[in-house]
């Protein structure tokens, strides 16, 4: 996964936020909305906690909503979340943010919009038994996508503490060790579960073909099967609406002196008239999109039913065996006697309790198949009931509009019906032409998600056959773990003679014998928890971390790492023309860091630049930081934020004003 852009967006302001695809620092001063960057990704990405809008005035005033485009192998998606309304959901929409008008978004609650970026990643949810909170039932919880993104996000918080990966929070700290295992390939499956997930994955592809069919059909229908022609029609409608449109002003400009009450009165009669035909026009439309819905549901009703008359035939020669009539004989007296056994003998197997299953929810689907059937055709009755009372409203009007133009000289007036007429005729073909556009962008859409879903059956057929993983295979991975994180604590100045290691069975950085969450120094803890996080990037590359998103979001890695001393950050600042503010105080007086948890040596603080870097070549980085070394900040810094208006919201960044100067 590769972040590309992050967008705020207001109704009066906009602000896009560009990332590389190797490495990019964020930086400036405290309060200035660095931080917030990552958040927002973050929020996008399925947090659960709002942002506080309180604490982020700024964003309050200006924005209602965040867009983030994101790249999934070749696949661009623009994931949409609102800011003060709406939070619960997420929009996805199968486009770049630019062709987002063009496209429906596909709105979902937050736990289905994780569940989507584990399928778009081709990585697969499983569930955990654990106890209820306070009870000693037990119940299922899911591992996904959030349990992943701690191995991607660490906050300004956790890095360098003992709230790494979130361990304070006990019910995210739980799943860490599952989430792990997901990441590096490592879960025993379950073998009934994996089969149950296959099916699943098997259904959805067909349901998603049926679609595709009805939409061709319908496209077919209407001489709109191809996308191109389309959209060139389109295009030209535009071009022919926006011609029309400055004639109609033209006309009104040069005509303005014969204004007067009675040509007031005939345009406002005129103007209901053009607004009733274009409610119609509305209210057709919309009837004919229910009535396509409701043909697609009576097609995918005949095929529920079918599928429910076979497994009721199944079920009917699983269920009934019949014992021939036999012929006894008593072993005292060698007489014969005749048994009759027509009784019916029930065979409580594991395929019929499967077969009642399928039952059961076909079932479910057809009662919700034809109970959305009849409140489309509710919706159908009562728009025919509104177009009626709208068409002898329309008869009333255009007969007072006759006798009214009849008594009265407006010359110039009846110029104007006509490219009125034709506007409006152009806007209703093109909008005839926009709703092939977007059906054909749908089948495009379903198109992506069969490939995603054929994927994702492959993946589990290979798992079916392999379930249990070897012995072998676990100790590649976590030899070449160890070295890794071995190899980058040597380059951070720490020796690796002693036990230095990630343990196989928590899944965390060891140091000299103890864990990352048992040492105090908050720089050593930094430098484990970078080496760890690095090692499993590198895993990544190397193909052992399928599971793992293959980017890094990092905030402020200068927090335990004395970088320069003052005087020397001065001296080096002196002549470069920056304003006086960007002169920052040392790391130490920033953060007020006890001094027994810093690592003061800039050649360390340097060093984590080079292995970002290095990460870069292969996976996106995105760091925000106070003050990058000078070196890396030329090259890196992407952009530089201020406090006050001159930070993230910032009127002079607003891509809503750059349009108005162009117009």
């Amino acid at each position: 996964m590769i972040i590309r852009k992050l967008i705020v967006h207001g109704a009066s302001y906009k602000r896009t936020i560009n990332f590389n695809e190797g490495f990019t620092i964020i930086s400036g001063e405290k309060t200035s909305g660095k931080s917030l960057i990552l958040s927002l990704i973050d929020y996008c990405l399925g947090k659960s906690e709002k942002i506080d809008l309180k604490v982020q005035k700024e964003l309050n005033a200006k924005c209602d909503q965040v867009f983030l485009e994101i790249k999934v192998d070749n696949e661009t998606l623009t994931l949409n979340r609102g800011l003060k309304k709406k939070s619960d959901n997420i929009g996805i929409y199968f486009c770049s943010f630019e062709n987002i008008e063009g496209y429906t978004p596909k709105t979902v609650k937050i736990s289905e919009a994780m569940h989507f970026l584990m399928t778009k990643l081709n990585i697969s949810e499983y569930k955990i038994i654990k106890y209820k909170k306070h009870s000693t039932n037990k119940e299922l919880q899911t591992v996904s996508f959030r349990d992943i993104f701690r191995y991607v996000y660490t906050n300004q918080h956790a890095l360098g503490t003992k709230d790494f990966l979130e361990k304070k929070t006990t019910f995210k700290s739980n799943k860490n060790p599952h989430a792990f295992r997901m990441i590096f390939n490592l879960v025993e499956a379950d073998k009934d579960a994996l089969k149950e997930e296959l099916v699943n994955a098997q259904n959805k592809i067909q349901d998603a073909n049926r679609v595709i069919a009805g939409l061709n059909s319908y496209l077919k229908d209407k001489d709109a099967a191809d996308f191109n022609v389309l959209f060139a029609k389109s295009d030209r409608f535009k071009k022919n609406i926006e011609e029309q449109i400055q004639a109609k002003k033209k006309i009104i400009d040069n005509s303005k002196s014969n204004d007067n009450n009675e040509n007031e009165l005939y345009i406002k009669l005129k103007k209901d008239l053009e607004e009733i035909a274009n409610e119609l026009f509305n209210y057709q439309y919309e009837k004919k999109h229910l009535q396509l819905s409701i043909n697609s549901k009576k097609l995918l009703l005949e095929e529920y039913i079918l599928e429910q008359a076979e497994v009721d035939a199944t079920l009917e020669i699983n269920y009934k065996l019949v014992i021939p009539d036999q012929n006894i004989e008593c072993p005292l007296c060698h007489s014969t006697v005749s048994v009759h056994t027509h009784d019916l003998v029930h065979q409580s197997t594991d395929s019929e309790k499967m077969l009642h299953k399928v039952k059961n929810e076909i079932n479910n689907k057809i009662s919700l198949v034809k109970s959305l059937i009849t409140n489309e055709l509710k919706n159908i009755e009562e728009i025919d009931r509104k177009i009626v009372r709208l068409s002898k409203k329309q008869g009333i009007l255009n007969e007072a509009v006759g006798e009214f133009a009849k008594e009265t000289d407006v010359p110039f007036l009846s110029q104007i019906d006509s490219i009125n007429s034709l506007i409006n005729r152009l806007v209703k073909d093109n909008e005839i032409v926009k709703e092939g556009l977007r059906i054909h962008r749908k089948i495009s859409e379903k198109e992506k998600e069969i490939e995603g879903l054929e994927t994702t059956v492959t993946r589990l057929e290979k798992e079916l056959k392999s379930l249990q993983i070897s012995d072998e295979d676990r100790n590649k991975i976590f030899d070449f773990l160890d070295d890794e994180y071995k190899g980058f604590m040597e380059r951070l100045k720490y020796e690796t003679d002693g036990d230095t290691f990630i343990h196989r069975e928590q899944y965390i950085p060891f140091y000299e014998g103890s864990n990352v969450y048992a040492h105090d120094s908050g720089g050593l803890l930094e430098c484990m928890q970078l080496s760890y996080l690095g090692a499993i990037l590198k895993s990544k590359t190397q193909g052992y971390a399928p599971g793992h998103p293959g980017f890094l979001l990092l905030d402020s890695i200068s927090k335990y790492v004395g970088t320069l001393k003052k005087d020397e950050q001065n001296e080096k600042k002196q002549g470069d023309g920056k304003s006086q503010e960007l002169e920052q105080k040392s790391v130490e007086e920033q953060d007020g860091i006890a001094e027994k948890d810093k690592i003061k040596d800039p050649e360390v603080y340097e060093e984590f630049y080079k292995i970002l870097i290095e990460l870069s070549t292969n996976h996106q980085i995105i760091l925000v930081e106070n003050t990058p070394p000078e070196k890396f900040d030329f090259l890196y810094t992407k952009y530089t934020f201020y406090k006050g208006e001159r930070g993230l919201i910032d009127d002079e960044k607003n891509e809503f004003n750059e349009v108005d100067e162009e117009v």
